[in-house]
């Protein structure tokens, strides 16, 4: 199985998008994200982002990463 995600901005492309969902017999979920505040909320609100931002967190904190200064960040 595959995960296909598209960003609709307005009610016509997602009636648009549903019909043609509709019409191929997919299955589909549809979340709307308006609300949250920010895009900071809306990731930490999905638990499986939240987990690997929060094993990153602590795997730096055992000096099992990298870190790289802002200032070589494009370098």
């Amino acid at each position: 199985m595959k995960t296909l995600t598209v960003n609709i901005d307005d009610s016509l492309s997602e009636k648009a998008i549903t019909a043609v969902l509709d019409a191929l017999k997919l299955e589909y979920d549809i979340e709307d994200d308006s609300q949250y505040k920010d895009e900071t909320e809306r990731i930490m609100a999905n638990s499986y982002l939240s987990d690997k931002i929060t094993q990153g967190r602590k795997d730096m904190e055992e000096g099992k990463g990298v870190k790289i200064a802002l200032k070589d960040l494009w370098k």
